[in-house]
């Protein structure tokens, strides 16, 4: 079985394929696949520290889940591959055609174009259209796999613990 992606659908949270991820700079652990979660663990990272905190308040942020459709789709959501996350989901809002008020704020929307550009491997939620638009959610685009995501991971500095260590 597959993702909305293409990516194989992990049924189980004890699954050696899984792993969880510390992400760097914050009391959150996401449980991720093991081979592409540093590229999101990474981006969780930055995008809280440039964005938004992803530790305060409501535990709200997450990776994997067990095999589920998608709310706004018929398909399998990324999330039952790891290869999905939600970060701040009250804050940014959920699925559905709700507001994008969060990234009305001129400086967020800057930083995360520039965040966007870096890890360009990510499709982010609040691009859907207004019947799907998801803001809080991020997955691989169409088209990556884990050789892309290794070959940027290497290019960016990151590390098998999801840590970017060069700048």
């Amino acid at each position: 079985m597959r993702t909305i992606h293409g990516w194989d659908v992990i049924e189980d949270r004890s699954d050696p394929r899984l792993k969880e991820f510390s992400i760097q700079g914050t009391t959150r652990k996401i449980r991720l696949r093991k081979d592409v979660g540093p590229y999101l663990a990474a981006f969780a990272a930055e995008y809280h520290k440039q964005i938004a905190p992803i530790d305060k308040g409501t535990f709200d942020d997450w990776g994997w889940c067990p095999l589920r459709k998608g709310r706004a789709s018929s398909h399998t959501s990324d999330h039952c591959g790891g290869v999905a996350m939600d970060l701040n989901a009250t804050a940014e809002g959920s699925q559905g055609s709700g507001s994008l008020k969060f990234w009305a704020n001129p400086i967020k929307k800057t930083r995360l174009a520039l965040l966007r550009k870096r890890y360009s491997l990510l499709e982010f939620g609040g691009d859907y259209s207004a019947a799907n638009r998801d803001p809080m959610h991020w997955t691989f685009d169409w088209g990556v796999n884990q050789v892309k995501v290794a070959v940027a991971m290497k290019k960016l500095g990151i590390n098998p613990d999801g840590v970017r260590t060069k700048p």
